[in-house]
């Protein structure tokens, strides 16, 4: 090691044991060694490690290299003897001794040494003896580092560790026990069974050991039994704790605990009420709140005021709010609000709050309580007294006011009457009545002191005012009226009965006591009167006077005075009594005597005496119906006079008092000639009617003649051609008609030529005429006699009408003849599409439009068509078929258009876009042109068509005809027969086709597994091999040159004897047996059939 100093702690090393050093050991080393062995006699053991014999161990060797310094070799001692060392530095050497050195290794960073497969005899004192280059002063190893390791023999865990209630019922792991109370006892049994080596048993609440007895430990069979009681009285410290048995044994890796908890339950521990820190105020909201805490389970809690329960319950103003919250030590803590709106019965009111649980019920405790007392502060609560005076006027009256409140001192008062503010400052009427006297007093009473009195009183807090009143009546002397029932005029017919009544304006008291009557303001009575000959009249109302069966007699003007309890009252103002009586007889006339239809008269009414009020109105009836309630005049008009005017008129004159005697006169009307039913403008007559009237109605008082006129020619009564009927009609109220002539003209239609009209000649005018009478001349009605038929003779302008498809046609017209004049439809498709005469269609035409298009002409006799068609000419557009005809591929171009005739253009498309023109084909129809194909063409090519009519040029159609080949060219021949089929019948008869296919391939399958199944059988029954088990299928030898012998040649077999020069397989690949000699085979073929080019035809 050169100049290097060693040093070694620990004791001295058996020479023959140590490590080859570069340097001799020096005299100092050699004693200092001396006296570390010396001191390591002495030395104590640093730590000890058990652990179970097979089992691997590891003792560490601590090595702090900032004390000694750098680490130059390591030896491990087992006991006395050396059994392993370590050489630090460039090669690191590790030495192990042969005893040892298949179980022992010795470990760096950190350093230690492991030990494998445990035995008894390694129990011993293990030693790390360190060396360092230069060790530092600060080095305090010089003694190693020792180990007591143990080897456990037998160890066995504990089949189980219980935990057993006082009981002795067991307690599984984590259950809870309970409920129990503090200060009762929890007794409990930990009991470790049948374990090796003794187990250290101890009680533990949370993270503190509990004081307990000693374990006992039973020995039975080898194992130990060990046992633990636990003893323990509760407290409020054990809430939400966990009473855990744990055990340590060296036959266990980690401590096994086993814990039950307790539900403990605890007195709460404090009670406390807060809310109102000084007072409150009436109305104000009360909320005290009480806070329990330290109990479990949660307190039951209950509010007094003083000594009464409060409930809310029972009182919907008052609202208890109460809500319990667990803390994390389990205990809860309650917290009850009572809320409330205060009052002034609640002042100086005594809140107390109790609570208790189960606990102190238990224990027999009274429950904890915590009170407040509550002031409130409100307004004066005010009474006033008495509460009805009744004083005379000019008289003192002493008003009282009392109160309560807090606080006491007033900073107002202030009287009302009848809730309208008391003016005390008016000292002159009143006294008192504030915060020093609150009375009132009235000095001197009159009426306006009358009403109800109330007192409000103010403080700091509000006001308070009386719920009742004082009621003051002042008396004075009554102030009356005249009231008349009924109120207004009174008629004389009616013989009624009028009350006077005394009424009273003002007074007090209000009722009457006496009453005198004047009338015209003289004394009619006074009373009642009680004297002794008139006693009916003693006990009356004396403010009622009764007047019997009035009339005109009783006309004066009336007045009253009463008495009361304050004297006599001045007289009332006097009231006029009105009666009213009916007018006299009435007289009635009329102009002009006779009255004319249409005209006016005026009807005149007058009489003698108007009666009182004076009459100046009249009521008019008619035929007895009335009265006219729209005429009250004297005079009345009657314009214009109709059939109703003919009847009885009356009248009469009224008034208030009644109405006077009817006077009745009978009114004559006359009617001129007026035609009640006159002749049409024009009358309409189907020329093959068989009859024919002409009717006319002409009302005429007093009565008149009708005569008939044709064209202005009078009808002579010996024409045969005509007979006339005539009758002379009553009134008809119905209708307002007056009496009326009725005349008909009848045309006589077998007299006629033909029996019919003519529908030239026999149009005419004819005339109704009358003869005049006193009231009216002669009037007349014409009607124009026209003879009608049925439409005839319908024409239209166009027969056929040529429109180009996308363009409008030109109008038709449609005539015909006809009386009266005809209307027109247009009717397409049994739809209406037009009305009137002309056809005019202003949108642009499809080819669906396409038809014939009628003109339906017709009037209330019949009706009459005509017809035209429309041809909308439209482009063709075509389309190309590929049939078979007479043996040749022929292309078919099918022309759809109008007209139907078309011309047609056959072309190639090339591979450039471009046409290469074919000419016009083969033309049979109108509509068909044909093209026939050519069997030669190598390359597949685009035919197209293009057909064209007098509108124009169709748009191409093109048709893909495939390249022709052999097969292709056998396959077209045989396309003739199916192409006759429906697409339908071709599906039904490949799937026909492809199911048979199907079911022959299955039935086959079906046989070949049957076959080769039993030709297996057959071939292991007969098991004549050699070689043991065949190592092919059956059937596989079929296609060999040696099928049928027993086993393959191990030779190849001349091939000079086959024609085909087959080539075998054996000559080439050297492999024999059936299975590649056959492969083999097979290839060869294929190479001689490549070369000889047998496949060139499949390609």
């Amino acid at each position: 090691m050169g100049n290097m100093v060693l040093r070694r702690s620990g004791k001295a090393v058996p020479k023959s044991n140590q490590l080859a050093e570069s340097s001799p050991i020096s005299l100092s080393l050699v004693l200092l060694l001396f006296f570390a062995l010396v001191d390591s006699t002495i030395a104590q053991v640093d730590t000890t490690i058990s652990q179970q014999e097979s089992q691997s161990v590891v003792l560490p060797c601590p090595v702090n290299s900032q004390k000694c310094g750098k680490l130059h070799s390591l030896n491990w001692f087992k006991g006395d003897a050396r059994i392993a060392a370590m050489l630090l530095g460039d090669s690191n050497v590790t030495s192990v001794n042969k005893e040892f050195d298949e179980r022992v290794t010795v470990e760096q960073n950190p350093y230690r040494l492991v030990i494998k497969d445990l035995k008894i005899a390694d129990e011993d004192i293990y030693l790390c003896d360190t060396t360092f280059f230069i060790p530092e002063e600060t080095c305090d190893n010089f003694n190693g580092y020792r180990i007591e390791l143990r080897v456990l023999e037998n160890i066995v865990p504990p089949t189980e560790v219980v935990i057993l209630d006082a009981k002795g019922d067991r307690l599984e792991n984590g259950r809870i026990v309970g409920p129990m109370q503090e200060r009762q006892s929890l007794k409990a049994t930990c009991t470790v069974r049948n374990t090796r080596p003794q187990p250290e048993v101890s009680w533990f609440r949370g993270t503190k050991r509990l004081t307990t007895y000693s374990p006992t430990h039973d020995l039975i069979n080898g194992l130990y039994t060990s046992t633990l009681e636990l003893d323990w009285q509760l407290s409020r410290e054990d809430l939400a704790q966990d009473f855990e048995c744990r055990v340590k044994s060296a036959a266990i890796q980690n401590v096994t605990l086993t814990k039950f908890s307790v539900d403990l339950q605890v007195r709460p521990t404090s009670i406390n009420i807060n809310g109102v820190k000084h007072h409150t105020v009436q109305g104000s909201k009360v909320v005290l709140t009480c806070d329990i805490r330290g109990a479990r389970p949660a307190v039951n809690l209950t509010w007094y005021n003083t000594t009464t329960i409060i409930s809310s319950d029972e009182n919907e103003i008052t609202e208890i709010r109460t809500k319990s919250l667990e803390k994390s030590d389990g205990t809860f803590h309650t917290q009850s609000e009572l809320i409330f709106n205060a009052t002034r019965f609640e002042n100086d009111r005594v809140f107390r709050c109790e609570a208790e649980n189960i606990v102190l019920q238990i224990n027999r405790e009274k429950p904890i309580s915590s009170a407040l007392t509550l002031e409130v502060l409100y307004p004066p609560v005010v009474k006033v007294s008495p509460s009805d005076i009744i004083a005379n006027t000019s008289e003192i009256v002493l008003l009282n006011c009392e109160y309560v409140a807090n606080p006491a001192s007033l900073t107002q008062v202030e009287w009302y009457r009848n809730d309208d503010l008391v003016n005390v400052n008016d000292t002159t009427h009143y006294k008192g009545g504030n915060s020093e006297n609150v009375a009132l007093v009235i000095k001197a009473t009159n009426k306006e002191d009358i009403g109800n009195y109330s007192c409000q009183l103010s403080n700091n807090i509000g006001k308070g005012t009386s719920d009742h009143k004082i009621n003051l009546d002042v008396q004075y002397a009554p102030t009356v009226e005249i009231l008349m029932i009924p109120k207004g005029p009174v008629k004389e017919s009616d013989e009624s009965n009028v009350t006077l009544f005394c009424n009273v304006l003002d007074a007090n008291p209000s009722v009457l006591t006496k009453v005198r009557w004047y009338a015209n303001s003289t004394l009619l009575k006074e009373l009642p009167d009680c004297e002794e000959t008139r006693e009916d009249l003693c006990h009356i109302d004396p403010s009622k006077l009764l007047l019997e069966s009035i009339g005109r007699g009783f006309f004066y003007n009336y007045s009253c005075e009463g008495f009361n309890a304050a004297g006599w009252g001045p007289r009332s103002e006097e009231k006029e009594l009105l009666v009213h009586y009916e007018p006299g007889p009435a007289t009635l006339s009329h102009f002009p005597l006779v009255a004319v239809k249409k005209k006016s008269v005026t009807f005149s009414c007058s009489v003698d005496d108007p009666g009182f009020p004076e009459s100046n109105r009249f009521r008019w009836l008619r035929g007895g119906r009335g009265p006219l309630q729209d005429i009250v005049t004297k005079d009345w008009t009657v314009e214009p006079i109709d059939l109703d005017n003919r009847s009885n008129y009356s009248c009469y004159a009224y008034n208030e008092g009644g109405k006077g005697v009817m006077a009745t006169v009978s009114l004559e009307v006359h009617a001129p000639p007026f035609f009640i039913r006159n002749l049409p403008q024009y009358t309409g007559i189907l020329h093959t009617s068989p009859n024919a009237t002409l009717t006319c109605r002409i009302e005429c008082v007093p009565r008149c003649d009708i005569s008939w006129q044709k064209d202005g020619v009078p009808i002579e009564r010996n024409d045969t051609r005509y007979f006339v009927k005539e009758k002379y009609m009553d009134a008809s109220p119905a209708t307002g008609d007056f009496e009326s002539m009725l005349s008909v003209l009848h045309f006589n239609m077998p007299n006629w030529p033909d029996s019919k009209f003519n529908i030239e000649d026999d149009n005419a005018n004819y005339t109704c005429v009358s003869t005049g009478n006193t009231v009216g001349g002669s009037i007349r009605s014409r009607t124009y006699f026209g003879i009608e038929y049925a439409p005839e003779n319908t024409t239209v302008s166009e027969k056929i009408v040529y429109v180009q498809e996308g363009t409008i046609p030109g109008r038709v017209i449609c005539k015909s003849r006809a009386n009266p004049e005809p209307s027109y439809d247009w009717i397409f498709k049994n739809q209406t599409i037009a009305n009137g005469n002309a056809l005019i269609i202003n949108t642009a035409m499809t080819r669906n439009d396409n038809g014939t298009y009628t003109c339906l002409a017709y009037n209330k006799h019949g009706n009459s068509i005509a017809k035209t068609i429309i041809e909308v000419q439209f482009k063709p557009r075509c389309e190309i078929e590929r049939q078979e005809i007479d043996d040749q591929d022929t292309l078919i171009c099918i022309a759809y258009g109008n007209p139907i005739e078309a011309d047609f253009s056959w072309s190639i498309k090339t591979e450039n876009e471009t046409d290469e023109s074919l000419g016009s084909g083969k033309k049979q129809n109108s509509d068909k042109s044909y093209y026939i194909l050519q069997t030669d063409y190598a390359i597949s090519r685009t035919y197209r068509c293009v057909a064209n009519n007098t509108v124009g040029y169709g748009s191409f159609c093109e048709i893909e005809v495939a390249a022709a080949s052999s097969l292709l060219v056998w396959w077209q021949e045989q396309l003739a027969w199916w192409q006759l089929w429906e697409k339908n019948t071709l599906i039904i008869l490949v799937a026909a086709i492809l199911g048979l296919m199907l079911t022959v391939i299955i039935i086959c399958c079906i046989i070949i597994c049957i076959c080769r199944r039993r030709r297996r059988q057959d071939k292991l029954n007969d098991k004549s091999s050699s070689l043991g088990e065949p190592l092919s299928e059956p059937g596989e030898y079929e296609n060999l040159p040696f099928h049928g012998l027993q086993t393959a040649p191990n030779k190849p077999i001349n091939a000079q004897i086959f024609d085909d020069e087959f080539i075998y397989a054996d000559l080439e690949s050297q492999h024999y047996g059936p299975i590649n000699y056959k492969a083999a085979s097979l290839y060869s073929q294929i190479k001689k059939n490549k070369k000889s080019g047998a496949f060139g035809d499949i390609k």
